[in-house]
């Protein structure tokens, strides 16, 4: 009887360690498509729990899009905070700030509906979408350029949210090109 426990035990710790070889192959596979950021991809998504269950490409883009969408509400509760807390007096930096949240609310949206076309492997809504939302993060930074150059408290915020989206994109893109007859 112990023999069997032991066995199972063993089937079970030797199938845990397949699945995360399995996983970082996917993980890294995808991730080389996108060598500028290739270190920082692999962390991102690996910082996901999630991930060391990763079978294909499609789970991959599900935990990037969680990723994505977690860090969007982060930069937006930044936002929110900034505001609540008046930091900033300046009428000049809180409409900025508030066309943010806009911008933010918005892109919560479209990578949902992303998340929801790419769990029914439907590309073609699926890029439409991810491309919009790729534009928040500098539609939200633009705000804070012109005659004025303020300085927008969310930049570096912004540009960690707009390297994540990119990621994303960057997935989907080549296993859209491997399934082209689903973009069509």
């Amino acid at each position: 009887m112990k023999f069997f426990i032991y066995l199972i035990g063993f089937f079970v710790l030797l199938n845990g360690i397949t699945a995360n070889k399995e996983a970082d192959s996917i993980i890294q596979d995808s991730c080389k498509k996108i060598s500028i950021v290739y270190d920082f991809c692999v962390a991102s998504i690996k910082e996901n729990p999630e991930s060391q269950k990763v079978k294909n490409v499609d789970d991959l883009i599900i935990i990037a899009l969680k990723n994505a969408m977690s860090n969007l509400t982060h930069v937006k509760g930044t936002v929110e905070k900034v505001l609540k807390d008046r930091k900033y007096k300046s009428k000049a930096i809180v409409k900025p700030l508030h066309n943010c949240i806009k911008y933010y609310s918005e892109g919560t949206d479209l990578l949902t509906k992303v998340l929801e076309n790419a769990k029914l492997r439907n590309y073609k809504k699926v890029l439409g979408s991810i491309t919009d939302a790729k534009d928040v993060p500098s539609l939200c930074e633009s705000g804070f350029k012109g005659e004025n150059e303020l300085k927008s408290p969310v930049k570096k915020g912004n540009q960690v949210l707009s390297v994540l989206i990119s990621i994303c994109e960057t997935i989907i893109y080549s296993s859209a090109r491997k399934n082209l007859s689903t973009i069509v």
